[in-house]
């Protein structure tokens, strides 16, 4: 099917298909239509010739990516069946492995297991015992989750500071990283390196509940764009 078939001109649905912006964010309230309006942009897109490989639709969640990624190849334009909608988290991830990436981070980015927490809670006992290791663990992952208008970054009291320098002595020691480091890493390898081949990847990137998103992952998809 085309991609404007039976849609209102005058319709949200339409105005996000038809945009020639190359970045588009798609923000409106549960059952207003985004991943509608996503799959005809998309449809459009292809029918233009863009290559799948250069269209990044983000999603909130994993179960999101995987019902879009399912409704894309559903449609029936060619290509579709080669895109990969995908979450920003995953997508942070699959960055971050990359070899030349690996170099320039000096971190692995391998979620720390479970099992794994006792012995690093261990190690940075010095830090005051279980409990306050544990509140200290959270402020660091919690000094990037930014509201939309802070600036993300670690810049906490002194006490802070050294923890999480121990932390990430231990973490890269022992090729691991915290759930919530993979987006800083990201944004900090983009930010850091103005002329990574990452910032050329995608020319087309849509993001679903960009709302949601707080400071840092805003950030990152704005360094990739």
């Amino acid at each position: 099917m085309s991609w404007n078939d039976g849609l209102d001109i005058d319709s949200p649905a339409y105005a996000v298909a038809a945009s020639q912006s190359p970045h588009v964010r798609v923000v409106a309230g549960p059952g207003a239509g985004k991943s509608f309006a996503m799959k005809r942009r998309v449809a459009r897109l292809l029918e233009e010739g863009i290559e799948p490989e250069s269209i990044l639709p983000v999603t909130f969640t994993r179960v999101a990516a995987e019902d879009l990624h399912r409704e894309l190849v559903g449609m029936g334009v060619d290509g579709c069946d080669k895109l990969r909608a995908t979450t920003l988290h995953s997508l942070a991830l699959r960055i971050l492995m990359r070899n030349h990436v690996l170099d320039a981070t000096g971190r692995t980015p391998r979620p720390l297991n479970e099992f794994e927490l006792k012995p690093l809670e261990a190690d940075l006992g010095s830090y005051g015992g279980l409990r306050e290791v544990r509140k200290l663990i959270k402020a660091y992952e919690a000094a990037w989750a930014r509201l939309q208008h802070e600036e993300p970054g670690y810049t906490q009291s002194p006490l802070e500071t050294a923890f999480a320098s121990d932390l990430v002595d231990w973490l890269t020691f022992h090729n691991a990283m915290l759930i919530g480091e993979v987006i800083p890493e990201l944004y900090q390898y983009l930010r850091s390196n103005p002329s990574a081949d990452e910032k050329r990847e995608f020319s087309h990137i849509l993001v679903d509940e960009y709302q949601d998103l707080n400071r840092a992952e805003q950030s990152s998809i704005e360094l990739l764009s």
